[in-house]
């Protein structure tokens, strides 16, 4: 599903801007904040906007890019729009005449999914599994297919069918199959190349148990891979200075 910048926005700004007055008015508080300047200067609608170029038109941008991380505001506004995405939420809103910002969320999604694609991280593991594998709807996603079509495509029966991984009841891909298979499809916008701002990688190799190590310490402190392993290789320093 190919959706403009612009259509992701405006339903975006509407959504924003009703819900923001709900807020307000929760609080108590005058609601200029949310006019379209305020909501156009927040973090949510920067990291929206930016999750939309990388994700959907797979141009980089920053810690969005190959080997990055889905962290800080970027990572709050995934489980933020996840969070709207709930029974619950859907009442309050439907009460309210509001609506989710559907394409808002499809921007988020393939941004995440994109991010695994391409080496890196997501922050959350909200499904146990996807953190180093894509799930049918995030292939989907990135070949711009609907997920039965992708499903359909998973057939064993198949000549070069999509290969999948059994984990439950769950059928996941692996980074290097998605890679494979997204190749060859004419939906499939590749990530394009371009100078990238991130941080240097550390010019050493470690182990898989060590790497698998600082992933979870990082996730669980809502923190970038290398953030984290400087922290650790700071505090064994202090320890070995004492």
């Amino acid at each position: 599903m190919i959706f403009s910048k612009s259509e992701m926005q405006e339903e975006l700004f509407k959504f924003l801007s009703l819900y923001g007055e709900n807020i307000a008015r929760l609080y108590g508080v005058n609601d200029s904040w949310t006019e379209i300047e305020a909501i156009q200067a927040s973090p949510i609608w920067e990291a929206v906007s930016e999750m939309y170029d990388y994700g959907v038109t797979g141009i980089p941008k920053g810690e969005l890019s190959p080997g990055g991380h889905i962290y800080d505001t970027y990572a709050h506004t995934e489980m933020f729009l996840r969070g709207m995405d709930t029974p619950n939420m859907k009442l309050y809103l439907e009460a309210h005449a509001n609506a989710l910002p559907r394409l808002a969320m499809l921007a988020v999604q393939s941004a995440v999914a994109r991010i695994v694609l391409d080496g890196g991280w997501r922050h959350t593991d909200y499904e146990e599994g996807d953190m180093n594998n894509l799930s049918i709807a995030e292939v989907a996603l990135l070949a711009n297919m609907d997920e039965r079509s992708v499903r359909n495509a998973a057939n064993k029966k198949l000549t070069d069918p999509l290969k999948t991984e059994q984990l439950g009841k769950r059928s996941l891909v692996s980074v290097e199959e998605a890679r494979r298979w997204l190749a060859g499809r004419k939906g499939y916008i590749p990530t394009k190349e371009g100078k990238v701002e991130r941080i240097p990688e550390f010019n050493m190799t470690i182990s898989e148990d060590i790497l698998e190590v600082v992933k979870k310490m990082a996730k669980k402190e809502g923190i970038s891979f290398e953030e984290c392993f400087k922290k650790i290789l700071l505090k064994t320093y202090e320890g070995m200075d004492k």
